[in-house]
């Protein structure tokens, strides 16, 4: 018991203060995992504290205990700093901007009941991510009908897009440059009189060291080129919308450094969302971490976030209504 909580503290040290590294970085992304082994650590430690005999082991036993509920303190406090428990209250707003955000997950076939999600919650705007040819090839008629505008962004070698519908008109700002680099779409849609200015983000899965050096690289090109965007086309910040998939925790040492080049006039609105999260991994679905999140300035307001499940997606998806 002293050895296995000796090599958890060591390694959950190591997480909280080189969560830069790449290890750091994934453990980090899990970490309400992290706390509850530590909270089954602490409770098999204490009925193995009161068998033992007063001597060394004890003593090593009780500092291990000791270590362990100082991490707990300090991993729920980080825990409980990005979540803002107030919840949504769902109401109706008759000028509000309605968008679906919507990781489709390349490997969904499911066309009539991606189709009867999008009848039921009649968006204005909706935002795919992983949206492949077979996606567009089943379901470009029905949603052409109610979506006449179409953005679309080509990133990957193996045919993955963005693709943004709308019923409202679109300008694209991002036809200028290379998106297998960049990896977001920027465009700009009028509604109720206002500019909104909208991107839509989905930087590569850090699922190999190399993926995680192309996110990194690629959330920093992101923040490099942001301003530069807002203030040369508006000439001020206007209505902006920043939409998700980062594949970034609100933990991590890399959202972290996002969130304070944005500024504190920029709020990430998925920190209402409750601690089921918004992803899991296809393998083994119990495990989920927050990877997809919706940041907007002040000048909009929002009124509700809804989270809807989809049975073939790894992602929730989810519906915002935003307003002034």
């Amino acid at each position: 018991m002293i050895i296995v909580n000796a090599i958890v503290v060591l390694f959950s040290f190591f997480v909280f203060y080189f969560r830069e590294f790449y290890i750091g970085e994934l453990a980090i992304s899990f970490l309400p995992y992290i706390i509850l082994i530590i909270i089954i650590l602490i409770i098999f430690s204490f009925f193995k504290f009161r068998r033992m005999k007063y001597g060394i082991k004890k003593l090593l036993l009780w500092l291990s205990v000791f270590c362990l509920g100082f991490l707990f303190l300090i991993y729920s406090r980080e825990f409980n700093s990005f979540y803002d428990w107030a919840r949504f209250q769902e109401f109706s707003w008759w000028n509000s901007l309605d968008i679906l955000y919507a990781n489709i997950n390349r490997w969904n076939e499911d066309y009539e009941d991606l189709k009867n999600n999008i009848e039921k919650y009649d968006p204005d705007l909706i935002m795919f991510v992983e949206f492949g040819e077979k996606h567009y090839d089943n379901l470009k008629d029905f949603l052409r009908e109610k979506y006449p505008y179409i953005n679309s962004t080509t990133w990957s070698k193996m045919f993955i897009w963005s693709m943004v519908f709308s019923k409202y008109p679109i300008e694209n700002w991002a036809d200028d440059f290379s998106q297998w680099t960049w990896r977001y779409a920027y465009f700009q849609i009028k509604f109720e009189e206002k500019d909104y200015y909208v991107y839509l983000v989905h930087t590569s899965s850090p699922d190999n060291y190399d993926h995680f050096e192309l996110r990194n690289k690629q959330l920093d090109i992101f923040l490099n080129d942001f301003w530069s965007h807002q203030y040369f086309h508006s000439g001020r910040q206007d209505n902006v919308l920043i939409i998700w998939d980062f594949n970034t925790s609100p933990w991590s040492f890399y959202y972290k450094n996002f969130k304070n080049w944005l500024g504190s006039w920029f709020v990430d609105i998925s920190n209402k969302i409750d601690f089921l999260f918004t992803w899991n991994w296809k393998y083994l679905p119990v495990l989920w971490s927050h990877i997809d999140h919706f940041w907007m300035n002040f000048e909009a307001s929002n009124i509700y976030m809804k989270k809807i499940y989809i049975k073939w997606s790894d992602h929730y998806w989810f519906l915002s209504k935003i307003a002034y």
